[in-house]
């Protein structure tokens, strides 16, 4: 079982590399690809989560949205215009208030750890100032020029406690979808952005429109011990960051 695992985790992540690589090599085909797949399989979507779960439809047209409206600044003249490029901020505070709703939503003690830490993302993300469309090459990638590699690794910690205290079931296929981006951050943190969208809604529309590759035996459990501890880790390294963000912000004033 566990080398299952092992095996399953992996594939996902090398698919969802492989996958944003061809996104980030051709902007036109993503623009294509993600705008036909959410018209295609959208009536999976509605079926699967049901008219009542109001944080499903919200994750739905939010991560469906933003993919398409990356890709048309990839390739329309609507990325050389800094209100446009700009409008990508708003997208990833969305994705991350959405969350810390759902966090307030579950009301436990670990959730609002989690909340403290979702809020401490928003508060410290790099300048708005700082994103573009590169211009360099032919991708046309969007790039975050002030994004800081600790701030990814703690929106990573953060996201995935989300996932297993929410979504249990989805947590262990999220440690591809997370580190799949990580990587990317790890390799040119200015692209990690781009990266964590095409891994996610790569993710979104496979596992979604054909749910039954997750396989029911890793399906696990919610501890509650390991939810506290995981979500104290989360906020005690978004504390120690929002000081060192606070600290480098004063002395460039």
């Amino acid at each position: 079982m566990a080398i299952d695992l092992i095996l399953y985790i992996l594939a996902i992540f090398l698919g969802l590399v492989l996958t944003q690589e061809i996104f980030h090599r051709f902007p036109k085909f993503s623009l294509a690809f993600f705008t036909i797949a959410s018209i295609i399989f959208f009536p999976c979507w509605a079926l699967l989560i049901g008219v009542d779960n109001w944080f499903g439809w919200v994750k739905v047209l939010s991560i469906a949205t933003g993919i398409i409206w990356l890709s048309l600044l990839r390739t329309t003249k609507l990325g050389e215009t800094k209100l446009c490029q700009w409008s990508v901020y708003f997208f990833l505070v969305v994705n991350i208030f959405e969350a810390v709703l759902k966090d307030m939503q579950t009301g436990n003690i670990a959730s609002y750890f989690n909340v403290a830490s979702g809020l401490l993302l928003i508060a410290t993300l790099a300048k708005i100032n700082t994103i573009h469309i590169c211009k360099q090459g032919q991708h046309k990638d969007l790039h975050w020029g002030g994004m800081t590699l600790s701030w990814i690794i703690g929106y990573t910690l953060w996201n995935w406690v989300f996932v297993y205290l929410n979504l249990g079931e989805s947590a262990i296929p999220h440690l591809a979808v997370l580190g799949s981006a990580l990587l990317i951050g790890f390799i040119d943190k200015q692209r990690w952005l781009q990266a964590r969208a095409f891994t996610l809604g790569t993710y979104f529309i496979i596992f979604h429109s054909f749910p039954h590759l997750t396989p029911s035996p890793f399906s696990g459990g919610y501890d509650n011990q390991a939810g506290l501890a995981m979500s104290l880790l989360t906020v005690g390294f978004m504390t120690v960051y929002t000081i060192v963000y606070l600290r480098r912000s004063t002395s460039d004033n």
